[in-house]
């Protein structure tokens, strides 16, 4: 099944690539919020929807691979958000420091 992977230009949400498992969906996310992240001190939102086990994994995955870049914060999205994607979305928000 493939899995788009959405993100937000000027105000918009657009299609950023398609990836064809979970799996690799999920692994794409890490290496963009690492790329984005750069050298610097970061904010990194793990955001789900009733999937608070596998966000938390994936937090302790990007904790791994940026351990003192990143403040990670795992939150479940509102209920605007959440109407749009359903259960199980995944998310992930970078915010320089």
């Amino acid at each position: 099944m493939i899995k788009p992977l959405l993100h937000i230009v000027d105000g918009r949400i657009s299609l950023l690539e398609k990836v064809r498992t979970s799996s690799r969906a999920i692994a794409r996310l890490e290496d963009l919020v690492v790329q984005a992240a750069g050298a610097g001190p970061v904010e990194v939102a793990v955001q789900h929807l009733r999937a608070r086990e596998r966000a938390r994994a994936l937090a302790d995955r990007l904790s791994r691979r940026m351990p003192a870049r990143a403040e990670l914060r795992v939150v479940e999205v509102g209920a605007v958000i959440g109407a749009h994607v359903g259960p199980g979305m995944l998310g992930l928000t970078v915010t320089a420091l």
